[in-house]
């Protein structure tokens, strides 16, 4: 059969454990990463006394949560210090996506290349405001991961929201 030398078995133990402990460290530090953000989130969420029927989670920095009952988005950038925004929505006039972007030529040909992915809420009360919200800065990250598709599916539906609130203050008004 085979002879394994016990010198040869244990390098290639040695070998195994070295090559495979940085990816297993990473997995455990993304793992509690994750897991401190679910509970923060859940922390928020109960405090606030908020239910989030509808929320998102991308590249483990950002988070975004609707309350549609309570008409409440909570927007999370997780980071040294997390920049959080709890938005009242019944207070929202607009939602506009803001995409920056730049021309590149690709041999000969144009290209449009994303450098920015902005969702901007403008709110009106006592004073009037604009909230952005952060979908993806080409700044931290080298390429898009569908955030495009995201952004837009969150414009669209806070615009449907901010309509709802708008129609129903008309309707109020008329009665």
């Amino acid at each position: 059969m085979f002879d394994i030398e016990p010198v040869s078995l244990v390098i290639s133990l040695v070998l195994i454990i070295l090559f495979s402990s940085p990816i297993v460290l990473y997995k455990r530090k993304q793992s509690q990463k994750i897991k401190f953000q679910t509970h923060y989130i859940e922390e928020m969420g109960s405090k606030s006394n908020l239910k989030f029927d509808e929320s998102d989670r991308w590249r483990d920095l950002y988070f975004i949560g609707l309350d549609s009952a309570r008409k409440i988005l909570v927007y999370v950038k997780f980071g040294p210090e997390n920049t959080i925004h709890q938005i009242d929505l019944s207070k929202a006039s607009d939602v506009k996506l803001e995409k920056m972007e730049r021309e590149i030529k690709i041999e000969g040909k144009p290209q449009n290349i994303i450098d920015g992915l902005n969702l901007k809420i403008e709110i009106h009360g006592d004073k009037a405001e604009t909230r952005m919200l952060e979908f993806y800065d080409s700044e931290l990250f080298s390429d898009n991961m569908g955030e495009l598709p995201l952004v837009q599916k969150w414009e669209k539906t806070l615009k449907t929201m901010i309509k709802n609130n708008h129609t129903h203050g008309k309707k109020n008004v008329l009665t």
